[in-house]
């Protein structure tokens, strides 16, 4: 068997081209599939942090139906080059209040584990607010330090970007949501 020899040129092209598709492939992905971003202030905290790095899945909530629970990534109501990420507290057709600083959706309060505090201390006013078609209402994990839908009422689906599915950074707090 005759050996092929291979040229310093050849496989300098190969490895190129290689990377070339990569980068292409992975671009595709993150425009169209999933992205990435980073926490940025503390108003989801405990569940995630300033820094955090999460994966955000783009296309997800357009199959199916977002949950209450759900961390979104979405467009701010009133500026569409900041993003923001919240829970998903109530979906089209629920109706939401706050009472004596609780937090009710269709009349039940809502149980939560993941928050700050219990309640929303210092909220003296009632509010209601019934969530419409195409329409989700949104909290932050830290509610006393949190701009969300108390402040802009209901965001509509258009200004999701994803739903936030994977801490990947810091490491030691890997985590899926």
């Amino acid at each position: 068997m005759k050996k092929r020899k291979v040229s310093f040129k050849q496989v300098f092209k190969e490895i190129i081209s290689t990377v070339v598709l990569a980068l292409i492939i992975a671009l595709l992905i993150i425009k169209f599939i999933g992205s990435t971003t980073i926490v940025d202030g503390i108003s989801m905290e405990p569940t995630l942090k300033t820094n955090d790095f999460i994966l955000v899945n783009r296309i997800g909530f357009l199959l199916g139906d977002l949950e209450p629970g759900d961390i979104i990534q979405f467009h701010s109501p009133n500026n569409k080059k900041k993003d923001f990420i919240k829970r998903v507290i109530a979906v089209e057709g629920d109706t939401v209040e706050i009472k004596n600083n609780r937090v009710f959706v269709n009349g039940n309060e809502l149980v939560e584990n993941y928050t700050m505090t219990k309640g929303i201390t210092g909220y003296k006013d009632e509010k209601h607010w019934e969530i419409g078609k195409d329409e989700v209402f949104v909290l932050g994990d830290n509610r006393d330090y949190s701009n969300d839908s108390r402040t802009f009422g209901p965001i509509k689906k258009d200004s999701i970007v994803g739903i936030a599915f994977l801490r990947i950074y810091p490491f030691k707090e890997i985590k899926k949501f």
